[in-house]
């Protein structure tokens, strides 16, 4: 990649959004992780300790906000960062399979999500919302890192549905294809029915190289 894609053209007068000078790069730019991380050490946020992607998969017998149907979308949040996924018009068991991509920084916050019913001449519906705390990922990939090499499926934890989350069945964390991968299905509350599919993968920093011109002290 090269250093005009990495470059960040922050100032403190707007110091909140990434800024991009290649609009037709904004995509690329925002989900590549050297990017996240110059982001992070620009000093705008906290220590980044890895990259959270979360695939949001489908969801299951969504509300019905409009005359029979809905046009569902969702919002996902960590910390201050959004990002929501397309609209799937006429449908209360849309599929999205969208990738969002995340920081995360100390101290780790929990992954929020709300669901949407898209309106032409008012504001949207709510249609639910839900958490996951992503500490057990985190920590999951941690203990991967101490314990070393796994093998392919290997389930490194599982996390029990209870009143402290929105699970709607076990999840299980796992080694896969040379990633820690964790599968959810999330309740949504405030509505009568609904479930949401994520699936979130932890991927570690990468360690960024020296500049060609940079010279250690002596």
């Amino acid at each position: 990649m090269s250093s005009s894609t990495l470059r960040l053209e922050m100032t403190l007068k707007n110091p909140n959004p990434i800024p991009q000078r290649n609009k037709g790069k904004r995509k690329e730019c925002r989900s590549n992780p050297l990017f996240i991380l110059n982001y992070l050490k620009s000093g705008y946020m906290g220590e980044p300790i890895g990259i959270l992607k979360v695939i949001v998969v489908r969801g299951k017998k969504l509300v019905i906000r409009d005359f029979k149907t809905s046009d569902p979308y969702v919002i996902v949040k960590l910390g201050n960062q959004t990002a929501k996924t397309k609209v799937i018009n006429s449908c209360l068991n849309p599929v999205w399979n969208e990738e969002l991509t995340f920081s995360i920084v100390e101290p780790v916050e929990v992954l929020k999500l709300s669901v949407f019913d898209k309106d032409r001449f008012k504001a949207d519906d709510e249609m639910g919302d839900a958490e996951v705390n992503i500490q057990p990922l985190v920590k999951a990939a941690r203990l991967k890192e101490i314990l070393g090499v796994a093998n392919e499926g290997t389930i490194l934890r599982k996390v029990i549905p209870d009143t402290d989350n929105c699970l709607a069945s076990e999840s299980c964390i796992s080694w896969v294809k040379g990633e820690v991968v964790q599968d959810v299905w999330l309740r949504l509350s405030q509505v009568e029915s609904g479930d949401i599919q994520l699936k979130l993968k932890f991927l570690n920093v990468p360690a960024i190289p020296p500049p060609s011109n940079f010279k250690p002290l002596t």
